[in-house]
């Protein structure tokens, strides 16, 4: 794990051989996955649950299920439609599988939500700041994988972003 860890490290700070060790490692979309889990886990005991509180009676459980389900959701979710966007509107490459890592890998950045609240920042302007770094390193990750230039691999993250809200609304579930 201590390789993920530094792998996110070097995605945090948008590094290529992150993006390059994601294309190459198929151990990676575990990796993912477990930090898309953590993060939720993490934005839970940050909102002000307890460890005890979500594992010892049926709403703390419920909860925190549910959490996980829509983290999980929305990994697969957001992968796939930006990964869709890329290849069908673009009309370039890429593979599902690393942008399935590549969203996992980004997905930690939204931990912001945690920091700026303890700093009195507003839930939406906390919200927007994870959500646009995550972007960032969505659109970097494109610009590996697809060769798509920088400014229509944004364009692209914020799209599949903007469907992703478009039809999370419709369907009545979280955002993120």
């Amino acid at each position: 794990m201590g390789v993920a860890f530094s792998r996110l490290l070097q995605t945090i700070r948008l590094q290529r051989d992150a993006f390059i060790w994601m294309d190459f490692n198929d151990r990676a979309t575990g990796d993912a996955m477990l930090f898309v889990a953590l993060t939720r886990f993490l934005i839970l005991l940050g909102g002000g649950w307890t460890i005890l509180g979500l594992t010892t009676n049926l709403r703390g459980l419920e909860i925190l299920l549910a959490a996980l389900i829509n983290a999980v959701i929305f990994w697969l979710a957001y992968a796939g439609l930006a990964y869709g966007v890329v290849r069908f509107l673009f009309q370039e490459g890429g593979t599902y599988a690393v942008y399935l890592r590549m969203t996992g890998f980004a997905y930690p950045t939204l931990l912001l939500v945690i920091f700026t609240a303890r700093l009195g920042i507003a839930d939406v302007a906390a919200l927007t700041l994870g959500s646009v770094w995550f972007l960032v390193i969505i659109a970097r990750g494109i610009t590996y994988e697809s060769d798509l230039p920088t400014e229509r691999a944004a364009i692209a993250a914020v799209l599949a972003f903007a469907v992703w809200v478009i039809v999370s609304s419709i369907l009545n579930r979280g955002l993120i």
